[in-house]
């Protein structure tokens, strides 16, 4: 026995030394990580002399190809061996992917498609409700519901591009400002979607904390006191270790898009459709294997509930979208006076009535908001010991107050509003 543990000591001896650093060099140069990992591996774990000063490359090869496989533990493990302070932040990526990795969100991809970047937002499609996305001067720009107000990039890329807003006015767009969301002074941010309440935006950025090159981030609108909200990093499967971005939800038909260039060459992006989540729902019980799967994407149907027919559930929505593109539709319903209601902001015969009309909307977003707030802090405030219910009914008495003089903005807005547009009528 102990005859043939000597042989095999020096027979894994034989192949480290028969398949040298530069075979290694070769299959990884070349993207064959899965051939080169285990010579990288053999290299690492050599007693032999020769070898002590391949190990640093080695480990940081290693580092890489685990990261590339989302073995991200043992990638950090291996940047960990280089002993180079500038490995730093690839440890602290592999450290944060693995935290992502194992949240990975229980969402259902039911649909897939392989286009040309440079087309392809042709492959999303949204009801009025959402909004548009649209191709303007080699930048894309969201455009509310109202068409009243858009969305989109600007700068130089890799010198820190800002996310812009501006509001439409006469037919023109004007009001230029910066959304000043907290991030990186070199990422460049971009892509950016907004929900129908105006307070949340999904956006892309290549900040340092990204695991690939663009990640997707959430931010809200802080009305309280006029500022956007740290944004949040969204998790796997929609972030990976290669560029993602271009989020866009339809809440109204419960379907949204993102874009993605993994797996894809120079030119290619792939469009996943899935049906969002009321809330981020981790995948529970899941073993590594499926967490890596499910995190992949290495089937959409690997995502689908017992019963789901994805194919059915895009085709459904697609064609109500489609229907509703073919008939007029009205923005809203305002009435003016007992023989006077409008639909669309083209009905308004004044700037100041229309300005007046869009100040109402957004108070009445604030007001929507602000009761389910305080719908929620109350049902809490009931099911709260005597020390939780003393913190919350500050809170309560705040919002409240806040929620009075709001009432008191939207009838002020909304008694305007008639007055200037029966004024107009008059004269």
């Amino acid at each position: 026995m102990k005859y043939f543990i000597s042989f095999c000591i020096l027979f894994s001896s034989w192949t480290v030394q028969s398949q040298s650093i530069e075979d290694a060099r070769k299959l990884y140069s070349e993207g064959n990580y899965k051939e080169a990992l285990p010579v990288y591996e053999a290299i690492v774990q050599s007693t032999a002399k020769k070898t002590a000063g391949q190990k640093p490359e080695a480990y940081r090869a290693l580092g890489y190809i685990y990261y590339r496989l989302y073995e991200f533990e043992k990638s950090a493990e291996a940047y960990n061996q280089v002993g180079a302070a500038e490995v730093k932040p690839l440890i602290e990526r592999s450290e944060r992917a693995a935290r992502m990795l194992s949240r990975c969100e229980d969402i259902q991809l039911i649909d897939s498609v392989i286009v040309d970047k440079e087309s392809f937002l042709n492959a999303y499609l949204l009801s009025s409700e959402s909004g548009r996305l649209e191709k303007d001067n080699h930048r894309i720009v969201y455009i509310n519901p109202l068409c009243d107000k858009r969305y989109f990039a600007d700068g130089k890329a890799k010198q820190g591009k800002r996310l812009y807003s501006e509001i439409r006015l006469q037919e023109e767009w004007t009001d230029r400002k910066m959304m000043d969301v907290p991030t990186d002074s070199l990422a460049d941010n971009d892509y950016p979607f907004a929900l129908p309440d105006g307070l949340t935006v999904y956006y892309a950025s290549n900040n340092p904390s990204s695991i690939g090159g663009y990640d997707l981030f959430i931010t809200r609108y802080n009305l309280n006191n006029d500022t956007w909200l740290a944004p949040n990093q969204m998790g796997m499967p929609f972030n990976s270790i290669a560029n993602d971005y271009m989020l866009a939800v339809d809440e109204e038909n419960r379907i949204g898009y993102f874009a993605t260039d993994r797996f894809q060459p120079e030119g290619k992006v792939i469009v996943y459709t899935f049906i969002p989540n009321e809330a981020v729902t981790p995948l529970e019980n899941a073993d590594k294997r499926t967490l890596i799967r499910r995190a992949k994407i290495t089937s959409i149907r690997d995502s689908w509930k017992p019963g789901m027919n994805g194919r059915a559930y895009v085709d459904n929505i697609r064609q109500t979208i489609l229907n509703e593109q073919a008939e007029p539709v009205q923005d809203f319903t305002f009435v003016i006076d007992d023989r006077t209601v409008y639909h669309f902001l083209g009905d308004f015969q004044t700037d100041a009535g229309k300005q007046a009309f869009m100040k109402w909307q957004e108070v009445k977003t604030s007001i929507d908001r602000l009761e389910e707030e305080l719908d929620a802090l109350r049902l809490e405030y009931l099911n709260a010991d005597t020390h939780k219910k003393q913190s919350l009914s500050a809170g309560i008495v705040s919002k409240e107050s806040s929620l009075e003089n709001l009432y008191a903005q939207y009838e002020w807005f909304e008694k305007n509003v008639r007055n200037m547009e029966i004024k107009s009528k008059k004269e």
